[in-house]
């Protein structure tokens, strides 16, 4: 209750602040800026901010904004105060502030309405009353010119309150100003379930890349991305990894660090985080139900994930986040995370073979894509070695008049690497250390090292000491990571053919010598034939299953390619299934399990390993 009342009382004074400054522009407009014709004729526009707070915060603080403009106006100049003249100010105030009430307030027939009825009620009646009782003035003819006058000067009102209203920005900055009360249909407002099942309702499905569909969306919502600074990020595998290091290291450094990454693992609310933090339920709640209406007017609707990044971009913003680290869904140049502008740092983790249906058979197709990212004269750094990508992306780079970095890793030196992490040096940087496992991380940190240089070069204050602890004290699930260890069981989201190819130079790394069990599942859009190849390299026995995902592959056909390949398989109903069945032959056979293939797998793997 105290909450809601500091909320009220604070929209408030932003309104009675604003109704000051419009009361204000009133007399300077009436009192300084007019031009006198005859006694009864003036041309000046003292009554446009009167309409324009009656319209925007109702009828009882434009009559207010009236009666105090014409009242101090007139001692501030000298004039005797006329009631009737003020009351009629206040009527101005007062038409305007009803008819917004009864109609659209940014349709123009409420504007031109609003505008006509305040005059010739206000400016027109009763202030010609008052000239004529309190100075003599001929009604009739002193009405007509009036009415003229307010006709040409009401037709210009109505312009430049039109065009202030086609702002959706304004409109919005506007709204959040006035106080909204409890009501008795608080209860219907939008839950965390209704926001979930709306998000993943089946009108959003599908994957549809063009940005047309998101630029109209955040247009509606008033850009809330042009608030916010960001880092994008793109890449075919290690761009999760990159980004929640990149923000750890960020948020060490005293900003206030938004990540947006998908897919989740264990909870929709890890896609948007502050500071470490997953968006609240109720916050998720609450946007969704405000970009609802938004997304629903729209004739051509967006998909889940245009979706989904347009209630991130608002929530970073309405929290005030200094800098948002924003990974790409899939692609880059039509991937609707591609709406915002002069990122601080565009990164390009690596390019291999991934969603060709969308993005390309070839590497510079792909390369070419991912370099969409890329602004005019903002720099790109790009992490990969591989020379065709690096020639695409260094084309658009010098395209865009944007300085392309490189990491270099000729000072690279793994010191030492367990299950319980890694130690390296790299350039200036001395004995970093890291916890996320795979023998890829400590690569990935050389190209986040790379990154903060650039930004530091950029001005962001980042220190050492924020550099070191972002780093040894980052949390990435998923990423062959270690959930238990008796029997060892580490689950890995390689689901890709690059993805599977780190994951068993891992394997191999950690288990040198020894074979593993495995717990897999793919999609059938991927190149799993390959996947089973390299995974066969170290796995002793495979338990297939199929991922909860209408692309999967079914357990029976990818246990049909291990036994081809001469590797023991057993199709299991479920992912539960599997777990049990691996841990059990784990402990039999002193084995570690390996569960790998698709991040759609983790949450059950996750659940199936507590249990």
């Amino acid at each position: 209750m105290k909450k809601t009342k500091s909320k009220l009382l604070f929209g408030s004074l932003k309104v009675m602040a604003c109704a000051s400054i419009l009361a204000a522009m009133s007399i300077v407009l009436g009192k300084y800026l007019a031009f006198n014709v005859t006694p009864a004729i003036r041309i000046s526009f003292e009554n446009l901010p009167v309409i324009m707070s009656g319209i925007f915060f109702g009828p009882i603080v434009g009559a207010a904004v009236g009666v105090v403009a014409d009242l101090l106006g007139s001692i501030m100049v000298g004039y005797a105060i006329n009631p009737i003249i003020t009351v009629g100010a206040g009527v101005i105030g007062l038409v305007s502030g009803l008819v917004s009430l009864l109609f659209k307030r940014k349709s123009g027939f409420s504007i031109v309405l609003s505008v006509s009825l305040a005059h010739i009620f206000g400016s027109v009646i009763i202030k010609t009353v008052g000239l004529w009782l309190f100075y003599g003035l001929p009604l009739i003819e002193t009405g007509l010119w009036r009415l003229l006058t307010y006709i040409l000067v009401g037709a210009a009102e109505c312009v430049i309150i039109y065009l202030l209203m086609k702002n959706s920005a304004f409109v919005k900055e506007i709204d959040n100003m006035i106080p909204k009360r409890a009501t008795r249909d608080d209860r219907k407002k939008m839950t965390y379930e209704g926001a979930l099942e709306y998000i993943h309702s089946v009108c959003w499905k599908g994957s549809r890349p063009g940005l047309e569909r998101t630029v109209e969306l955040l247009e509606k919502m008033g850009n809330p991305q042009n608030k916010l600074k960001f880092i994008h990020v793109a890449g075919t595998n290690g761009k999760g990894s990159f980004c929640s290091m990149t923000a750890n290291i960020l948020q060490h450094a005293g900003y206030k660090v938004g990540l947006y990454t998908s897919p989740f693992v264990l909870r929709f609310n890890e896609r948007m985080k502050i500071n470490g933090v997953d968006i609240p339920d109720d916050d998720l709640a609450k946007i969704t139900e405000y970009v609802k209406p938004l997304a629903d007017s729209m004739e051509d609707a967006p998909t889940e994930f245009e979706l989904i990044t347009a209630i991130a971009f608002e929530y970073f913003a309405r929290e005030g986040c200094d800098i948002v680290v924003l990974e790409c869904g899939m692609g880059g140049r039509l991937d609707s995370t591609n709406v915002i502008k002069d990122p601080l740092l565009s990164v390009i983790t690596g390019i291999s073979f991934d969603h060709t249906a969308f993005l390309g058979n070839t590497i510079p197709d792909i390369a070419r894509e991912k370099a969409g990212i890329i602004k005019k004269t903002q720099p790109v750094l790009f992490c990969s070695d591989n020379a065709e990508a690096a020639k695409v992306i260094k084309e658009k780079a010098d395209e865009c008049a944007s300085q392309y970095f490189e990491v270099d890793r000729s000072s690279f030196l793994l010191k030492s690497t367990s299950l319980d992490g890694s130690e390296f040096d790299f350039g200036a940087y001395k004995n970093v250390k890291i916890p996320l496992l795979g023998s890829y991380q400590p690569h990935n940190a050389c190209n986040v090292l790379t990154a903060v240089d650039i930004l530091r070069g950029l001005g962001l204050d980042i220190s050492n000491e924020a550099i070191y602890n972002g780093l040894s004290s980052v949390v990435w699930h998923a990423r062959f990571e270690r959930l238990c260890d008796s029997p060892t069981i580490i689950s890995d989201g390689g689901h890709n053919p690059e993805g599977i190819d780190a994951a068993v130079e891992s394997v191999k790394l950690y288990f040198p010598e020894q074979k593993v069990i495995l717990v897999t599942g793919v999609m059938a859009d991927k190149d799993y034939s390959y996947m089973a190849q390299r995974m066969s390299e170290v796995g002793g026995m495979a338990f297939t299953v199929t991922p909860d995902n209408p692309r999967a592959l079914p357990a029976g056909e990818f246990a049909a390619v291990f036994e081809s390949l001469g590797v023991e398989a057993h199709a299991c109903e479920s992912v539960s299934d599997a777990i049990n069945l691996a841990r059990r032959t784990a402990l039999e056979k002193n084995m570690p399990v390996i569960c790998l293939g698709s991040l759609y797998m983790y949450c059950e793997v996750y659940d199936a390993v507590q249990s």
